[in-house]
């Protein structure tokens, strides 16, 4: 029971601090791909194989049906959305025969269907593509020869999006229609013939700084880490 009464004061002690904080605070937060972390990433797709492996995240296509085109999305789940004014950096990422990079999506209604849509803005490595629905197209086309990148860096704000690679500037655009970020994912995309297990992608560390965290969110942490103590 002492220990029980303790643990609620600290509770209460420390609620208290962050409430007369006042609001959402900017949170840092990063993934070494030491160890499957399911409660921070979730697969969404049916196409590919998602494994923590030597220190990387990595991904494999392994397509149901030939003559396919593979949209693949390893969704941040550790820190639930929308996102606003962040800034994502990869470190060692790449891909073979694939595509990879990060997905950033806003919900729209379609005002036709009356159907909710995902409008997607896809960043390769050597890529960039619009994208309605999950809609890629994977030619042979790519804006830049890179399909390795020691650093990747990904910043949103108020609709403005900015993309380096290792240091340097490669598109600094704004869609106003994007005033904010709903989902955050790992994007894998190729195209399949014949074999279906072609394309593989990987990424040695995932970092985001930005995050907004409220009180609540901060409390509930506190929470989980206070009852662990003995």
């Amino acid at each position: 029971m002492k220990n029980i009464a303790h643990v609620l004061n600290a509770l209460i002690i420390i609620y208290t601090f962050l409430l007369w904080q006042g609001g959402a605070n900017a949170a840092f937060w990063e993934d070494h791909f030491e160890q499957e972390a399911g409660d921070d990433w979730q697969h969404v797709g049916n196409d590919s194989v998602w494994t923590v492996e030597g220190g990387f995240l990595r991904a494999e296509i392994q397509a149901q049906n030939q003559w396919s085109v593979i949209f693949e999305r390893y969704q941040l789940i550790a820190y639930p959305g929308p996102y606003n004014d962040f800034t994502i950096t990869l470190e060692t990422v790449g891909a073979m025969r694939a595509r990879f990079g990060i997905a950033l999506a806003k919900h729209f209604r379609n005002p036709v269907t009356e159907i909710e849509e995902d409008g997607y803005y896809l960043f390769f490595t050597n890529d960039m593509q619009a994208s309605r629905d999950g809609g890629v197209f994977v030619g042979p086309e790519r804006r830049w020869n890179t399909d390795e990148l020691q650093q990747m860096e990904l910043h949103f704000k108020d609709g403005r999006f900015q993309l380096k690679a290792d240091g340097e500037s490669r598109l600094d655009f704004t869609d106003a229609n994007f005033n904010h970020i709903d989902t955050i994912a790992f994007v894998l995309a190729g195209f399949v013939t014949e074999d279906v297990n072609i394309g593989s992608a990987w990424v040695d560390t995932f970092t985001i700084d930005g995050l907004a965290v409220s009180p609540k969110r901060k409390i509930t942490t506190t929470w989980a880490h206070l009852k662990q103590q003995p």
